[in-house]
């Protein structure tokens, strides 16, 4: 019996739409909105999504998945060799200060965040599939390490500005004989933080339902959204922006000023600014998906924002190996002993090939007299 109505067309051409062209997230997303148009009649053909949009999406999702493939493995070479250097300098107690100990906790956090990035390195142009429970311990992870560096930056702020020998308050001299417990407070707030937004995802979901997985899952209100870019964003730059203008004010009278402290400081200038590009274009994007359905153009958009959210962490740590005075010297040491060991293993295999000559000179008697 024939379907009538003014919506059977687009049912009729959305059930022998060929699929056979897509695969992946692309097939899946084209029958989610197939099925739903089918099951609900009040669905408009404007939100079905042609194959030629899928495929364009996918093939954006893929180039920006490539190119962060080398951003990844050198931003994992960098942090592996920062925690080798941070080590040795801790060992050794050779000149540590607060500086030391802040760079090295935002090293382990954006460390975390690029190894969670893997979750989606590994299935693009798919999403990870796993049930609700996961998704929110993944998510949740990935919130404590992006939480962490962003007040940890704040914090680095704080000891610029107020920090003069001799200090001058008790309570400044406390924190800057004790970093590792300002970075525990550090932790401890993000842990708080990220406990929230683990509560607002988990209010709606089922736990053990298996559905698509981003590390900022989409929910259907604004809350999450909300609540991350006020916390994890807003808070911490206007903070931020407050404590360097602070410093301008204590500095002020001082040869030199805020500007020439803040110079001495170069990890510190190059991680914030790398920072704030990345995860202001992330919280753009995150926040324009509030409210609308999911399209695949959005889809692409919002995986080229995490791609560049992941690759500001690699640049985070390739500035502060470069950057930083004592890991900057660790790096230039390593490189210095692996040019020596290949210099004397290219010259042990020369000298290998290289026939020396040998002279035997002998003693014979003749007898003259015959």
């Amino acid at each position: 019996m024939a379907t009538e109505g003014p919506f059977s067309n687009v049912t009729d051409t959305t059930a022998a739409a060929p699929t056979e062209h897509l695969s992946g997230h692309g097939a899946v997303f084209y029958q989610c909105f197939t099925s739903e148009s089918s099951s609900a009649l009040n669905t408009s053909a404007s939100r079905i999504p042609s194959i030629e949009e899928i495929i364009a999406a996918n093939d954006v999702a893929s180039r920006a998945n490539y190119c962060y493939m080398f951003c990844a493995v050198l931003g994992l070479a960098s942090g592996l060799f920062l925690f080798y250097s941070f080590s040795k300098s801790y060992r050794a107690r050779r000149n540590w200060t607060w500086l030391d100990s802040l760079l090295c906790g935002l090293s382990v956090s954006e460390f975390i965040i690029l190894l969670c990035s893997l979750s989606s390195l590994a299935h693009r142009p798919d999403c990870l599939k796993t049930t609700n429970l996961n998704c929110t311990l993944l998510s949740f992870l990935f919130n404590v390490a992006f939480f962490s560096g962003q007040l940890l930056l704040v914090l680095m702020g704080f000891f610029l500005t107020f920090d003069q020998d001799p200090p001058r308050s008790p309570l400044l001299q406390r924190a800057r004989d004790r970093p590792a417990a300002c970075v525990a407070l550090t932790t401890a707030l993000s842990l708080l933080s990220s406990a929230l937004l683990a509560g607002l995802l988990g209010a709606r979901q089922r736990p053990h339902d298996v559905a698509d997985c981003r590390l900022d899952p989409r929910q259907d209100g604004d809350g999450y959204e909300a609540t991350k870019l006020l916390l994890g964003f807003i808070l911490p730059n206007l903070l931020l922006l407050a404590l360097l203008a602070a410093g301008c004010a204590v500095w002020g009278r001082s040869n030199g000023g805020f500007l020439s402290r803040l110079k001495a400081f170069p990890a510190f200038l190059a991680v914030a600014l790398v920072t704030f590009v990345c995860r202001f274009f992330y919280s753009c994007v995150l926040m324009k998906r509030v409210g609308l359905p999911p399209r695949p153009g959005q889809e692409a958009l919002l995986t080229v924002a995490e791609f560049v959210l992941f690759s500001g962490s690699c640049a985070s740590l390739v500035l502060v190996l470069l950057l930083h005075a004592p890991c900057r010297e660790s790096l230039q040491t390593a490189a210095r002993h692996l040019g020596d060991c290949c210099r004397r293993v290219g010259s042990r295999d020369t000298n290998r090939h290289i026939m020396v000559p040998r002279i035997e000179i002998t003693d014979t008697e003749q007898n003259y007299d015959q």
